[in-house]
């Protein structure tokens, strides 16, 4: 996944335009209809919540505006409004797929 230290090192070896190209290409609809977005929610030690664990470690909050447990009374809530996204989403909707839920076949 394209974040933090991987990120940094495919920056500082000249590689992360190729990199996301490539998983830019390998885009694939229905590992993207599995992704742990769609149907799981990250919660920090203290209640935040996230759309995923890899937006968890970017501290991207929810993209629906729901900031934490204390803001929902229900996770039925984290339905409406939209998944928080970035460059580093294409490596779970690349080729097989990569999720919490497993890839598809």
């Amino acid at each position: 996944m394209p974040i933090k230290r991987f990120l940094e090192d495919l920056r500082r070896r000249g590689e992360l335009d190729k990199y996301m190209s490539l998983l830019a290409n390998a885009f694939n609809p229905v590992a993207a209809d599995s992704v742990m977005c769609r149907s799981l929610v990250s919660v920090s030690w203290d209640g935040n919540l996230y759309d995923c664990d890899f937006n968890q470690q970017l501290n991207m909050p929810a993209g629906n505006g729901k900031r934490s447990v204390w803001d929902i009374q229900s996770f039925a809530e984290m339905n409406e409004g939209r998944i928080a996204l970035a460059d580093h989403c294409y490596g779970c909707t690349a080729g097989a797929g990569s999720s919490c839920g497993g890839e598809v076949i």
